[in-house]
């Protein structure tokens, strides 16, 4: 898997670092110089490390910005879940329904939304079916009733289900 991936790239550029060292320890021990007519000016040589090092430089920089756009959409995405959350709170301040009510729906509204929170993330997840990814800790999920837990984890669209 990822240690496959990294293993193999290492290994050509680690023979490919051998066998020039060996073709230049040759080329100068025994002096051919059979790589002097091979090797560019070295103006050439320059401008090709320098237009790999812009390449490079431009490359690593937009992956960086767009990994600061992903984690900002992130925050904003716990951050809206926050305030709807506590929106719905604030609207049982002025409820005349029982205070066991109130709770009872406010304890299952924090627990929905903390497993909405948790499917909604899971789902952006790149991962094979087989695979374990990250696993997200959910408040309270196994205190939600037994019928709602079924329905929502045996639903092809969890987030969906969850949010209705």
């Amino acid at each position: 898997s990822t240690s496959k991936v990294c293993f193999v790239p290492f290994v050509v550029a680690l023979l490919s670092g051998l066998s020039s060292a060996v073709l230049y320890v040759y080329d100068t021990t025994y002096g051919h110089n059979f790589l002097r007519k091979y090797v560019p000016d070295d103006v050439v040589f320059n401008v090709f490390v320098v237009f790999g090092g812009l390449v490079a430089g431009f490359r690593t920089s937009h992956a960086l910005s767009r990994y600061t756009d992903a984690a900002q959409y992130l925050h904003k995405l716990n951050a809206c879940w926050y305030d709807s959350a506590s929106t719905l709170i604030a609207f049982c301040r002025n409820s005349k329904a029982p205070l066991a009510e109130i709770q009872q729906f406010e304890h299952t509204l924090v627990r929905l939304v903390s497993v909405l929170s948790a499917l909604s993330l899971d789902g952006l997840q790149q991962r094979n079916p087989e695979t374990f990814g990250h696993r997200f800790e959910v408040l309270g999920a196994e205190d939600l009733d037994v019928d709602t837990q079924a329905q929502i984890f045996e639903s092809e669209n969890r987030v969906e289900c969850t949010f209705q």
